[in-house]
């Protein structure tokens, strides 16, 4: 009995360990994915916050927030050459920054990035995040591959145009 308890706690301890080890304190979700077009035509349909309705696989909208099938996107603010907002599920925000950044010749990376921190004592709620930040990648490799389909487009020579 005493050798099953110290097992037991040397496991335990080991496990405690693993999950500090292998999860770290920040979590980085990136993506990017190439476009045809000059990285200015593409800079500037992501400045144009107002007109992200036409390509955003949303379910609803409120106000400036795109609401998914998991957790909502919050539109903050546009700067020079990206735009900020932050994706908030269940107790988890995170803020991503979506940017274009140029690929040579009329070509162009579509890029987000989104940096969730992780400095949690407890590791089942270190567990909890790391799930949540998975499910958060899950939700925005689809808002890339649509913005990527729209702005691929030929015909879409500025975002103003209407549908």
């Amino acid at each position: 009995m005493k050798y099953l308890k110290i097992t037991a706690s040397i496991v335990a301890i080991a496990l405690f360990y693993l999950i500090y080890l292998f999860i770290p304190n920040k979590i980085v979700l990136t993506g990017n994915d190439y476009i045809p077009k000059s990285a200015n035509e593409l800079t500037k349909g992501i400045m144009e916050i107002q007109y992200w309705d036409r390509w955003m696989p949303y379910k609803k909208i409120e106000s400036h927030t795109f609401i998914f099938e998991q957790g909502q996107m919050e539109v903050q603010e546009a700067f020079i050459s990206s735009a900020k907002s932050k994706f908030i599920l269940e107790d988890i925000v995170a803020p991503i920054t979506l940017s274009a950044v140029d690929a040579g010749k009329d070509s162009s990376f579509l890029r987000y990035e989104c940096l969730i921190d992780n400095h949690n004592f407890s590791p089942v709620k270190r567990i909890h995040t790391y799930l949540i930040a998975k499910k958060i990648q899950a939700q925005l490799d689809p808002i890339l591959f649509a913005a990527k389909k729209y702005y691929s487009k030929p015909s879409t020579k500025d975002s103003t145009q209407t549908k």
